[in-house]
């Protein structure tokens, strides 16, 4: 109980955490771990060495190789953090705390392909480098050289630690020499010959690499064959070793202390130097090349890509390159490199490693570095999460929308397709539209066509009010561009973004800014407008239907329900039909609005007869004006509405009815001289009809009773005439009308010609009962039209 409580309390009391579980070491009786400091959180790798008591002779080498970590100072040394002693479960427990690393043999093991032998002379020219260090500027001697006492860095470089033997080559007395405690810490097949007979002086008389050279042979031959090495015989195996180092590998393992290679030696041979060596140590002393050595490296590295295993570019070259990039020691052609080697990552390595090197590289206000950032933001963009594009990045994107050089302007302009879908719906509508804005009036031609393009693509990412409010002013704007690109832009946009334009838009707005494209020049601007002419048809067309079939339903509601036509639905209809074979059912006719192409006789014969009208044979002048309206209107009859009109004086079977209504209009005048005279139903006399004067005729807006009128329109050619109409049933005078939709000189509405010439009696229609207000009603609506 006692134990556990004393294990409890000194665990709390560490200064890290541990992430896992303990595992072998490799070298001795060490047991490592991986963990966090509690300091800062940063990642470390925790060593633990138990023993029973405090003056255990394994225990006594821990400190020992401690103490030495601590005060060697080494790029491939292992870092020393922290070391604790406390007491656990009844045992003295030494912990070493070092920068995080991974054992040798477990790198090894994941690397394979032809591109790993460039690691491992890297790997080894780290471990040379350290072993140099130590016997010809320290004079120490490290004694346990091999796979066990080599460690590998997130980075992947190589570390030498496992300093518990670790001595002075000129020692005083061997009882002194750690190096004694081998014989149980170092394997036997790792030992020189020297060591394994235990004769120190011979160790203390040979040179002080001598040692260590034979623990690098083997380190060698282990990395190689990718084994640890099993026994002294399996050194003589020389299959694995590279060509190139065989004759310095067969010098390190020479039997007599004083011929075995100095490891400096094999460094200035250069036999373990290759490109990804190169490469790794112009990185790391990148500040002290000049500009023209840093242009022709990097220029040359993403050559030398597929020549790097993947795992040491993206464990080792990546963050190499983000530092000399972010601190400025390295070209803005950097980033190429960068990215490239970037693609290679799993998505969320991308997103915690490279994302954030380049929020703050979007930050920099070197151009070039911003132009290698813009070109290649199809790449990373996609991965940028939206926090990060609104937080970080977009502020910083945006000062592009007004630099100086064009060709910026446009790679911030389309950078935006990317990051634009991650904005916010604030930061869209209330910062990039009026970017956006103002680049559609840009002096640069593409930059004003690309604009309208980025606009039509981001509009699904934008509210629905903004896009009612926004994109179609944006997108005429653009018809008027003089750049071709730009219009055609304009009018695909458009397309694209009909579900946010109304019928109402279509027939007001974009129907009448799109027609004059029809006839541009440019074929492709032709071609797109009639597109977009045939589309936005469709578009009214369907829009007609679900009226039409709306009113439909509303009818059939209202039939259903015993009341009258609906509203808006029927009422136009019936009018028409009440108005049976009158001029003004010809009119409705030609219009669309009656028979639908049915000839007079047949919109006659369905018209129901007046309810108070004079009979025919009552009233010679009616039956003398009615062959004359035949002939002239080709639908009507005074007397007899529901009579067929002569062969050839129809609608729909005249060949020319223009030259009809011109030749009986003489016939017509003296008809209408002879009503002019005559009562109501022939009871009284009428007033004379007096014909206005030529500055006020025709001021009811249907005709100005007499034959001018006629003429007027037969000497224009290209009026199109219309069917004579009948009179005011307030007394106006009958006569022959104008061309639809034609104006007289002499006045509008009708005020102008009707208080002239209102009989005192009241007027006869020709063919048409009495309709009150309905028809000046539909009078004035014709007259607008």
């Amino acid at each position: 109980m006692f134990s556990r409580l004393t294990a409890l309390v000194s665990g709390t009391s560490l200064p890290f955490d541990v992430a896992g579980e303990y595992a072998p070491s490799g070298f001795g009786a060490w047991q490592h771990c991986r963990g966090t400091l509690r300091a800062d959180g940063s990642p470390v790798s925790i060593f633990r060495l138990a023993a029973p008591s405090k003056s255990d002779a394994r225990l006594e080498a821990g400190r020992h190789g401690v103490k030495r970590l601590r005060t060697l100072r080494h790029p491939n040394v292992l870092v020393f953090k922290e070391s604790v002693e406390v007491e656990e479960r009844g045992e003295t427990v030494l912990y070493l705390v070092t920068e995080a690393v991974t054992p040798l043999a477990e790198v090894l093991s994941g690397m394979q392909g032809t591109d790993r032998q460039q690691y491992l002379c890297m790997g080894l020219g780290s471990v040379v480098a350290a072993l140099s260090f130590l016997s010809n500027d320290c004079n120490l001697v490290h004694g346990a050289l091999s796979m066990a006492a080599v460690a590998v860095t997130q980075t992947l470089d190589w570390k030498l630690h496992a300093f518990d033997v670790l001595s002075d080559h000129q020692f005083t007395s061997q009882y002194d020499l750690p190096l004694t405690a081998a014989a149980w810490l170092v394997p036997a097949q790792y030992k020189a010959g020297e060591v394994a007979k235990g004769d120190w002086q011979a160790v203390k008389e040979g040179p002080s690499w001598a040692v260590d050279a034979w623990g690098l042979g083997c380190l060698m031959q282990e990395v190689y064959s990718g084994a640890p090495l099993a026994r002294t015989e399996d050194l003589r195996s020389t299959g694995h070793v590279p060509k190139e180092l065989l004759q310095y590998y067969q010098r390190l393992l020479a039997s007599q202390p004083a011929r075995r290679l100095n490891p400096k030696a094999l460094l200035e041979a250069g036999v373990l130097r290759n490109r990804l060596a190169e490469a790794a140590s112009f990185l790391e002393n990148l500040a002290i090349k000049d500009t023209m050595e840093k242009d022709a490296f990097f220029k040359k590295l993403p050559s030398l890509l597929p020549s790097i295993p993947t795992l040491v570019a993206q464990r080792k070259l990546l963050p190499m390159l983000a530092n000399a990039i972010e601190f400025g020691g390295a070209p803005p052609i950097a980033l190429t490199t960068l990215l490239e080697i970037g693609k290679t990552l799993p998505e969320e390595e991308y997103s915690s490693k490279v994302v954030p090197i380049l929020a703050k590289l979007f930050a920099s206000h070197d151009r070039g570095i911003r132009r290698g950032l813009l070109e290649n933001i199809p790449t990373f963009g996609p991965s940028l999460t939206d926090k990060v594009v609104e937080e970080q990045i977009y502020a910083h994107v945006a000062t592009g929308f007004s630099d100086g050089n064009p060709y910026l302007r446009e790679l911030t302009l389309k950078s935006l397709a990317v990051l634009g879908p991650k904005l916010s719906q604030k930061t869209l509508s209330q910062s990039l539209l009026k970017h956006l804005a103002k680049l559609q009036v840009d002096e640069e031609a593409s930059i004003r066509a690309n604009t309208t393009v980025l606009l039509g693509n981001l509009a699904d990412h934008l509210s629905e009010a903004t896009c009612k409010k926004v994109l179609l002013n944006a997108f005429t704007r653009a018809l008027r561009d003089g750049f071709p690109p730009a219009r055609v832009a304009g009018l695909k946009a458009i397309v694209a973004t009909s579900r946010y334009h109304s019928a109402d838009d279509a027939a007001t707005r974009v129907l009448p800014a799109v027609a004059p494209l029809c006839v541009d020049a440019v074929h492709e601007v032709r071609t797109s407008a009639l597109a977009c002419v045939e589309h936005f048809s469709g578009v009214l067309r369907k829009h007609n239907a679900e009226l039409e079939k709306k009113a439909a339903e509303q009818a059939a509601e209202a039939a259903a329900s015993g009341g009258g036509a609906a509203p808006g639905t029927s009422g136009g209809s019936s009018l028409l039909t009440s108005l049976g074979t009158s001029s003004l059912g010809w009119a409705a006719s030609s219009l669309g609005l009656g028979g639908g192409g049915r000839s007079g006789a047949a919109d006659a014969a369905a018209a129901p007869k007046p309810a108070a009208a004079p009979t025919a044979a009552a009233d010679p002048a009616a039956a003398a004006v009615a062959p004359a309206a035949r002939k002239a209107g080709g639908a009507t009859a005074a007397a007899a509405p529901a009579a067929a009109p002569a062969a050839g004086g129809g609608w729909g079977n005249d060949d020319d009815l223009f030259e009809d209504m011109v030749d009986d209009v003489a016939a017509e005048r003296e008809a209408r001289q002879r009503l002019s005279k005559m009562a109501v139903g022939g009871s009284r006399p009428a007033a004379a009809a007096t014909p206005a004067p030529a500055a006020t005729r025709g001021g009811d807006s249907w005709g100005d009773g007499d034959g001018d009128g006629w003429q007027a329109m037969n000497a224009a050619p290209a009026a199109p005439a219309a069917a004579p109409r009948a009179a005011r049933p307030a007394g106006g005078a009958a006569g022959p009308r104008r061309p639809l939709g034609a104006r007289p000189a002499g006045g509008s509405g009708t005020a102008g010609g009707a208080a002239a010439r209102k009989p005192s009696g009241g007027g006869m229609k020709l063919g048409v009962a009495k309709l009150g207000g309905a028809a000046a009603k539909l009078d004035a609506e014709f007259d607008n039209w």
